[in-house]
């Protein structure tokens, strides 16, 4: 049991005063052994940060969860190992594809239209493009690309930060 000794400029009955605060949950405090709880935590802080350093940074609470399980026996909830990894500052690493909007049916009529005659006889009459998505340190990019169904070249590209339609019409033009 660690004792602190604290200096202040003011006594502390007079501290407790001002800050309308019991001296004895002061002296409670820093003189009582820490929680079991808070044990446990600092011990299972240690594991989380020993399995992200192995994982090179690149796991997040699920998968540290189930290495925790694995590893140490130890049944935790995701949201605990949330918290601890958040209080230790410890970025999320996601490895969950993003989610895009379904195609309308409307769409797929368009596309099948498109592959039944995917091989046009003359250059520059179909074009298709498709966005494609690329994992960065800071999230997600997304590359637009256009290309000639005839000569089965890469007409123009573009690089983003949303898939949406601006990404497409700005690879157009």
């Amino acid at each position: 049991m660690a004792v602190h000794k604290l200096r202040f400029e003011h006594a502390i009955l007079t501290l407790c005063r001002v800050l309308r605060v019991n001296r004895s949950t002061y002296y409670k405090r820093f003189n009582s052994p820490p929680a079991p709880r808070t044990i446990e935590n600092q011990e299972i802080r240690r594991k989380i940060l020993t399995i992200y350093a192995d994982a090179r940074k690149r796991y997040g609470c699920r998968k540290i969860k189930a290495r925790l399980l694995a590893e140490y026996d130890i049944k935790i909830s995701l949201g605990r190992v949330h918290r601890l990894m958040k209080s230790m500052d410890l970025p999320q690493m996601s490895t969950v594809k993003p989610a895009f909007e379904l195609a309308k049916k409307s769409d797929k009529l368009h596309l099948k239209k498109v592959l039944q005659n995917s091989s046009p006889k003359i250059l520059n009459h179909a074009w298709v493009s498709d966005i494609s998505y690329i994992k960065t340190a800071s999230g997600f990019a997304y590359l637009c690309v256009i290309i000639d169904l005839f000569s089965r070249k890469v007409i123009a590209w573009q690089v983003g930060a949303k898939a949406n339609t601006k990404l497409l019409i700005d690879t157009f033009f």
